[in-house]
C-alpha cells in the first residue's frame, strides 16, 4: 500500500500592482500540493456497520473520499480490501477498516466478541448490551425515524394506524407481525402502541389465548419482505429501506411511520447510533475522536447533496437509487447531542423498561445511572462542527 495521496488545493494568486497602466498582472502562482503519506504506520480502529441507509455515514466516507477531501479537513483514503487510511489535516492517523455485519442485533454482539471497535447499531441493541456490564458505550447520536409499518400490498383495509387497530380487532385469526430483531428499536415502538390502543398480543413463540397480534421474530431484516410474499406473515415493522422495497417490489404497502404511533410521543425517535468498546475508547481516544469527526463531515455531506449521498448509499448497498432517495427521506441524518435526544431516548428505556428487557443498572430511571453507564459523548466534536 505503498502511495501517495495528493490533496487538491486552491490557486493562489497574486496581483501585481497597475502603474500608470503599463505594468503587467503578475502570473498566477501555484502552492506545492500536500502530499500524504498513506504508508505510515498508524493504529488500526475496526468499524462495523450493517447494509441499510440508516448507516449512511459510512458508506459515503467510503466511497466519496475524493469529494470529501476538497470539503473537508477530514476524509478516507482507500487503501484496498475493506482498509481505509483516515487522514486528518493532511495527517494519517489512523488505519480503518469496514466490516459488514449481518444484522443490527449482531453489532453489540461482534463488538463484544472483539471483531469490531466501533459500530453503527440500534440505541436499544445498545442499551440492551450496556445493561449486560459489557462496557459498550453509545458515542454519538446518528440517526432518527426511518421505521415503518408495512402490510401486505392487496391489503386494502388498512390505510392507517386506526384501521390496522380495527383490522386486527376484527380478524377471525389472531395476525402475525413481524419484527427484525427482540432489541429492535421498531418492536419497542409497536408494542408501546399496542399497549395504549388496547390491542392484546404475545409472541408466536408463546401466544397467549386472546392475542389479537402475535409478533413474529423473522431473525433479521432480510426475511421480513420473504415472510410477507410466502404468507407467513401479515405485516411487519422495520427501518428502512426494506419498506421502500416492499413498495418498489409491489409485494408490501407503508401504512404509516412509527414516528406517527400512539401515543404520540415518538416523534423523532433516535433509531441507530454510534457506539465504541471500553478498550477503544479507553485506548485510543484519539482515534475515536478523528472517527467521529469524519462521521460527522459524512452526515453534513448527506444533509447537504442527499442526491450524491444517496448513490454511494445505492451503490454499496446494493439498492435501486430511487428507492435509497425514497427510503433516505423518511430518515434523519444528525449527529448533534442535545436535550431531544436525550429525552427521547429515556423515553425508549422507559417502554425497554416496561418490557422487562432490562436485569442490570438500565432498570434504574435515575439519569445520572443511565448516563454513567450508557454514554460517552467526551469524544464527539464540540457543536457537532
Amino acid at each position: 500500500m505503498k502511495m501517495l495521496q495528493t490533496v487538491p488545493v486552491l490557486l493562489v494568486l497574486i496581483m501585481g500592482a497597475f502603474g500608470c497602466g503599463s505594468e503587467e498582472p503578475a502570473p498566477p502562482v501555484a502552492e506545492e500540493p500536500v502530499q500524504v503519506d498513506l504508508t505510515v504506520e498508524a493504529p488500526l480502529i475496526r468499524v462495523g456497520y450493517v447494509k441499510q441507509d440508516h448507516h449512511s455515514a459510512m458508506f459515503v466516507s467510503a466511497l466519496r473520499g475524493g469529494r470529501m477531501s476538497e470539503l473537508y479537513p477530514v476524509y478516507l483514503a482507500p487503501l484496498g480490501e475493506g482498509f481505509y487510511a483516515l487522514v486528518r489535516d493532511g495527517v494519517k492517523v489512523a488505519e480503518v477498516q469496514v466490516i459488514e455485519s449481518q444484522g443490527a442485533m449482531e453489532v453489540p454482539n461482534n463488538m463484544n466478541a472483539g471483531l469490531f471497535d466501533i459500530g453503527f447499531g440500534g440505541v436499544a441493541a445498545f442499551a440492551s448490551s450496556a445493561d449486560r456490564g459489557t462496557g459498550i458505550k453509545i458515542i454519538s447520536p446518528l440517526h432518527f425515524d426511518g421505521d415503518m409499518l408495512v402490510v401486505a400490498a392487496d391489503n386494502e383495509a388498512v390505510v392507517d394506524w386506526d384501521s390496522f387497530v380495527e383490522w386486527v380487532m376484527n380478524s377471525p385469526e389472531p395476525v402475525t407481525v413481524a419484527f427484525k430483531s427482540p432489541t429492535a428499536v421498531a418492536v419497542v415502538l409497536l408494542e408501546g402502541a399496542l399497549n395504549h390502543s388496547g390491542v392484546p398480543y404475545s409472541y408466536q413463540s408463546s401466544p397467549q389465548p386472546g392475542s389479537r397480534v402475535l409478533l413474529y421474530n423473522a431473525q433479521g431484516e432480510a426475511n421480513l419482505n420473504p415472510a410477507l410474499t410466502e404468507g407467513t406473515v401479515q405485516a411487519y415493522v422495520s427501518n428502512n429501506p426494506h419498506p421502500a422495497l416492499a413498495e418498489h417490489s409491489g409485494i408490501g404497502r407503508v401504512v404509516c411511520s412509527l414516528s406517527d404511533l400512539p401515543p404520540g410521543i415518538f416523534g423523532d425517535h433516535p433509531c441507530c447510533a454510534l457506539a465504541a468498546t471500553s478498550t477503544m475508547i479507553a485506548e485510543n481516544p484519539e482515534g475515536v475522536a478523528a472517527v467521529l469527526e469524519l462521521f460527522v463531515y459524512a452526515t453534513n455531506y448527506i444533509n447537504n447533496d442527499r442526491e450524491d449521498a444517496a448513490a454511494a448509499v445505492a451503490e454499496w448497498c446494493g439498492v435501486p437509487l430511487e428507492v435509497t432517495l425514497e427510503s433516505m427521506e423518511s430518515s434523519v441524518y444528525d449527529m448533534t447531542v442535545n436535550q431531544l435526544f436525550m429525552d427521547n431516548m429515556h423515553i425508549i428505556l422507559d417502554h425497554m423498561r416496561g418490557l422487562n428487557v432490562f436485569t442490570g443498572e438500565l432498570l434504574s430511571t435515575d439519569h445520572a445511572v443511565v448516563e454513567e453507564v450508557l454514554y460517552d459523548f467526551s469524544m464527539l466534536p464540540e457543536g457537532g462542527l
